[in-house]
């Protein structure tokens, strides 16, 4: 009886833990809504503005994962296998209800920098926050000026499929504590500004590493091994670092032709 009263003890204690952890790990990643607004007119927004971020939301190929086949541009939907189940990409064009049209600015900047919606509900990093948490306001500033002139659409994605306790979205907090490095990019002053430029759109809105970099079981890219090839949705993305297998080394002129 003795035995059986201290594992009981023991079980109590570890639910008690459990249930503690799991109460500090959501209140840790508890994050207010920030209020809606009425949708701008895209007019208000200054055409070189939209224009620059026209040209960083092809850097960061926004529409290639918020576009499903056959879809509408930047409308979502797309389903984004991953080793614990399937991501649906949102919708990011300005429609009021279903897309990002009632968002301001700074909700679409704490999006980026720390991967929490409007409503505060914390992203699974299939959008790639981990990387955008380097951009800069400024530029944050040019792609919502983009997004926010785009035409839109009524498209609601579907829900994600994903096993409980990932469904659970408090579970990204603990995600984020471990592997959420804090920004925007810091230029290196051991480079030019050439190489620092480069740095901080691989880096960041690039995204370079999100393919072509391994990740560990938590699914966080592993850092020590940057750009040494990784698997992206069926796909192996080849090593792009200093261990690339290319048996003609790539140049600046290479690499320009073919991106």
């Amino acid at each position: 009886m003795g035995l059986l009263r201290a594992g009981r003890i023991v079980l109590g204690v570890g639910l008690l833990l459990a249930v503690g952890g799991a109460a500090g790990l959501a209140a840790y990643g508890w994050r207010p809504a920030i209020d809606p607004i009425d949708p701008p007119a895209a007019a208000s927004f200054d055409p070189a503005l939209v224009q620059q971020g026209a040209e960083l939301a092809s850097v960061g190929n926004c529409g290639t994962c918020h576009t499903a086949p056959g879809g509408r541009a930047f409308a979502g939907g797309l389903p984004l296998p991953t080793p614990f189940g399937t991501i649906h990409s949102t919708n990011i064009t300005p429609d009021p209800e279903t897309g990002i049209g009632r968002w301001s600015e700074a909700a679409f900047q704490r999006a980026m920098r720390e991967g929490v919606d409007r409503a505060g509900r914390n992203l699974y990093p299939a959008f790639p926050y981990d990387h955008f948490i380097l951009v800069t306001d400024a530029d944050n500033q040019a792609l919502y000026a983009f997004l926010m002139t785009r035409q839109p659409v009524a498209a609601r994605a579907p829900a994600n499929d994903l096993p409980f306790p990932l469904n659970q979205r408090f579970v990204l907090a603990g995600w984020k504590l471990l592997f959420l490095q804090p920004g925007p990019y810091k230029p290196d002053p051991a480079h030019d500004a050439a190489w620092n430029r480069g740095a901080y759109l691989a880096e960041g809105l690039a995204h370079c590493g999100a393919c072509h970099t391994p990740r560990n079981l938590f699914g966080a890219e592993r850092t020590s091994q940057r750009f040494a090839g990784g698997d992206a949705e069926g796909w192996h993305a080849v090593p792009i670092g200093s261990g690339s297998p290319a048996p003609v080394p790539w140049t600046a002129e290479s690499l320009f032709q073919y991106l």
